[in-house]
């Protein structure tokens, strides 16, 4: 039995190191202009990180919807093109079978990159430059990179029994997972450790939160992804998670207490650091203010880093880089990609402009 529907897209910038929670120096870092693309301007372009290039594809050319607005559906496109930071170049790549945009997924496993659309499910080969075609998987969910295996982890148990399944490289086909041992669940959302695939959910209960806080809790499959460990509980209430410097991050920096309500009788901590090696947490320091300009909802990971209130912190040894907007000012439905200690910026919308899309990109080394 398994869940739903969850999605990754990202967002930016850079800057200089500050004690937690306080006044940061001026940026020490900067943004650098790429090359122009070898695409028209679009906002919500799928990409990723393929282990050597940067890769954009698909968005949607048409007027941009503006952040919180109610918008019609618009066209997405299948064009893409990958940039190598290492020459500074944009080559085209071949168009994708179906068009790719807001909801789809873009994932690079095992020197592949996939797509999963509700319909679709796609392999990119950045050397033959080829797409191809591949089986669906049997459920719905968030695409991650599982030690080079594609998985599909689903989002909830509300609506029904549903599955994980794993993508077999070699035979094509779907393996369904083994049931975790969460049981019904929702919020479910996974990472790669490293050395296994570790779950995490909230219990499915009636009204939940209510008389109770809904904390995460935690279950790890193997390498093989074939067997489950024993549950474990947290006192996070959990969120967006990703992982840097062998560090599982929830990135969250809110709490709750129920309100007054059903109060909880103290406040729990939306985000925490839990060290992959050890199993030791330690809670989240104090993000620089103001926010920085990263979105809270996918998490970016990038070298040791990940983005923690719009900035970015490495988690080992709890210290900051504050970033500044980048040129031009701050950018919505934007394509940002962590690679190894660089962010690729592209395209999107100018925050004070939203009917202007952009086709200009930055990169940021960190």
């Amino acid at each position: 039995m398994r869940r739903g529907v969850a999605t990754l897209a990202v967002a930016v910038t850079l800057a200089g190191c500050a004690p937690a929670g306080g006044q940061p120096p001026a940026a020490d870092r900067s943004w650098t202009a790429v090359a122009p693309a070898p695409l028209r301007a679009r906002h919500d372009a799928l990409g990723v990180w393929d282990g050597r290039r940067f890769v954009v594809v698909g968005g949607s050319a048409e007027t941009p919807c503006p952040p919180t607005a109610s918008c019609r559906a618009v066209t997405a496109l299948t064009d893409g093109a990958a940039y190598d930071p290492a020459d500074g170049t944009w080559r085209p790549i071949a168009a994708a079978p179906v068009p790719l945009g807001v909801g789809d997924q873009l994932v690079a496993a095992g020197g592949r990159v996939y797509a999963l659309t509700r319909e679709s499910f796609l392999a990119y080969d950045g050397d033959g430059d080829r797409w191809t075609k591949l089986p669906p998987p049997p459920g719905v969910g968030m695409l991650l990179d599982a030690g080079g295996t594609p998985v599909v982890i689903a989002g909830t148990d509300e609506h029904g029994p549903t599955v994980d399944a794993a993508f077999d490289v070699a035979t094509g086909a779907w393996r369904v997972l083994p049931d975790d041992p969460l049981g019904p669940s929702f919020d479910r959302k996974a990472v790669w450790t490293g050395d296994r695939l570790l779950l995490g959910a909230k219990d499915l209960v009636p009204d939940p939160g209510a008389t109770k806080p809904s904390l995460l809790r935690l279950a790890a499959l193997d390498a093989a992804l074939t067997t489950w460990a024993a549950p474990t509980t947290t006192e996070i209430l959990g969120g967006s998670v990703t992982t840097a410097g062998g560090a599982v991050v929830w990135t969250g920096t809110g709490s709750a207490d129920g309100g007054q309500v059903g109060n909880w009788g103290r406040a729990y901590a939306e985000g925490g650091i839990l060290a992959s090696a050890t199993g030791a947490w330690r809670p989240l320091p104090a993000a620089p203010r103001p926010a920085g300009p990263l979105p809270i909802d996918p998490a970016l990971s990038t070298g040791s880093r990940v983005t923690v209130g719009g900035h970015l912190l490495d988690p080992a040894a709890g210290e900051w880089l504050r970033l500044p907007d980048p040129p031009g000012g701050k950018r919505f439905a934007a394509t940002v990609v962590g690679g190894p200690d660089m962010v690729l910026l592209w395209g999107g919308a100018v925050e004070h402009d939203a009917g202007h899309n952009l086709g200009d990109g930055h990169l940021l080394r960190i």
